[in-house]
């Protein structure tokens, strides 16, 4: 399997930033706007390449931890609760491959200069500091800018406030690379207007295998999971099942970890459904089911451009479609879906039935049976894979078990911590 440059991580990060948009709206190319400002003021300090990068990914994720929110809420009242959202947001990438120093920078990104400065001499290790400085002024600047007004003369306000806080909220060179950029209007026009610009100037940086994609996905599934306690498992399993059912079916290895990624993805669109329908153990009405409706559709919007991931939109966006062309959002129909559309829908039911959840346990093997087989009947999912799982059960509960239960220890554990 030659899968040497399959995709590159500011795609997927990029992505992160698309997913993290959809739960808060009003955060619209925030993380985006933090990046290119963080990047130009690296650039303005005579930061390499690679440095370069580690700002630009922990500025796209630095707010990754303000997910645990309740409620939709402003940049303002994440700012207010800013260095714990940081440590969370630290904690849920630490373990991912090559993610380590980028987790430093999230972990530090809202500290004031003057106790970073201290602790990192203290620690010996004042470029991670660095990193992290420019990250929260950049945090700082894309959160006094506002798009909606003219933004040129917003400049002056903005850099005096900076100014005035040199030395104590924000590093002084920093502050002097900012100064020395205030009068590029391109710089201040392109971050509230075009953020995404920024990728002209990265270039296609990192490529990365498949694998090591399959791995940095489960950071997106995370997203997904640790919204609610009702979901905390649902994306590990579903990506387990998914993988394994897909190797039963005769599946090359390749296209099996594209299997593993589009189950980790599937449910990145229901960041859109309030945590209030998510959590609803009830019947859904009719407002509440039209808005779940939608989440597969957002689902495969954010795949279509990530970088490789033709297949896993497809795979990731039509779990909910049907053979009868009875499912949605696409309502395709038996011709229009693929093996690896099949399998997911499979894949998102069996883990669904037989995951724990807080208001009920998983179902027994018996009844999960016949709830497949009904949907078989039905001609909601593909009767012959129904048949290829019951004939695997408990390969493929072992594998959906194991990795949906690392996931919910991982989140259990998360809001211990907080507690």
């Amino acid at each position: 399997m030659n899968d040497a440059s399959f995709t590159n991580i500011r795609s997927l990060l990029v992505a992160v930033a698309k997913a993290l948009n959809l739960i808060n709206p009003d955060l619209e190319n925030h993380h985006e706007r933090t990046a290119y400002f963080s990047y130009f003021i690296g650039r303005q300090l005579g930061l390499e390449t690679e440095e370069l990068h580690t700002i630009v990914y922990a500025a796209l994720l630095h707010d990754i931890g303000s997910i645990i929110l309740e409620e939709r809420v402003s940049v303002e009242q994440i700012e207010s609760n800013a260095r714990e959202y940081a440590r969370i947001g630290a904690d849920m990438i630490r373990d991912l491959p090559d993610f380590e120093e980028i987790a430093a920078v999230i972990e530090y990104c809202q500290t004031d200069w003057e106790t970073l400065a201290e602790a990192a001499a203290r620690l010996d290790c004042l470029q991670g500091a660095r990193y992290a400085a420019i990250v929260h002024l950049g945090d700082f600047v894309s959160t006094c800018l506002n798009p909606d007004r003219r933004v040129l003369s917003q400049v002056p306000r903005i850099c005096r406030l900076v100014e005035q806080h040199r030395g104590t909220e924000f590093m002084p060179e920093a502050v002097d690379a900012l100064l020395q950029m205030k009068d590029i209007e391109m710089i201040w026009l392109d971050a509230a207007h075009n953020p995404n610009f920024l990728l002209v100037f990265t270039g296609d940086f990192h490529r990365i295998s498949l694998q090591k994609a399959a791995e940095l996905t489960r950071l997106m599934s995370r997203i997904i999971d640790y919204r609610s306690a009702f979901t905390a498992m649902h994306s590990a399993g579903v990506a387990a099942s998914a993988r394994e059912l897909a190797r039963l079916a005769g599946m090359n290895e390749e296209d099996c970890l594209k299997m593993e990624i589009a189950g980790n993805l599937h449910d990145v669109g229901k960041l859109v459904v309030p945590r209030a329908i998510l959590e609803k153990n009830g019947k859904l009405d009719d407002e509440e089911f039209s808005i779940i409706r939608e989440h597969p559709y957002y689902t495969r919007l954010i795949l279509m451009d990530m970088d490789g991931f033709e297949d896993i939109a497809n795979w990731a966006g039509f779990h909910h479609e049907k053979l009868s062309g009875k499912g949605y959002p696409f309502h395709l129909g038996r011709e229009d879906l693929d093996l690896g559309s099949r399998i997911m829908a499979v894949a998102d039911i069996f883990s669904a039935i037989t995951e724990d959840r807080p208001y009920r346990k998983g179902m027994p093997r018996e009844k999960v049976i016949e709830v497949l087989r009904e949907n078989a009947q039905r001609e909601a999912i593909d009767a012959e894979l129904v048949e290829l799982l019951i004939a695997h059960y408990d390969e493929v509960d072992a594998a959906r078990a194991a990795l949906s239960h690392a996931a919910g220890r991982r989140y259990y554990d998360s809001m211990a911590a907080r507690e």
